[in-house]
Order: structure tokens, then C-alpha cells, then sequence
């Protein structure tokens, strides 16, 4: 009994599946916070730098 306990204990510790997708989930996740991080710092000067191009691009562009 003892031996049969054992054994399904290391079958289930080297299992390594379900170690390897919750990586990745928990690095998807970091991942998307670092962006949300980021379009939150810069969003605004992005905006602007973005606007200022186009207002210039509108004023050279004549049909």
C-alpha cells in the first residue's frame, strides 16, 4: 500500500504538463500588464504626437 502511494506521488510530481501552461499563462499575463503599463504612461503622448502629425500631413495635402 505504502509503495503504491509512493509511486503515484512521483508519477504526479514529474508530471510537468500542467507546470509548463501555468508559465505561460502567468508570463501572458505579465506580458499584458507591462501593456496596459505602457499605453497607460504614454497613451497621451502618443495621442498627441500622432495628432500633430496628422494635422500636419491635412495641411500639406490638397486635391
Amino acid at each position: 500500500m505504502t509503495s503504491q502511494i509512493k509511486n503515484s506521488l512521483a508519477r504526479w510530481h514529474r508530471d510537468e504538463v500542467g507546470a509548463t501552461s501555468t508559465e505561460y499563462i502567468i508570463l501572458l499575463i505579465l506580458i499584458a500588464c507591462f501593456v496596459i503599463a505602457i499605453v497607460k504612461v504614454y497613451g497621451s503622448t502618443v495621442s498627441g504626437k500622432f495628432k500633430v502629425a496628422t494635422d500636419g500631413v491635412d495641411k500639406e495635402v490638397t486635391f
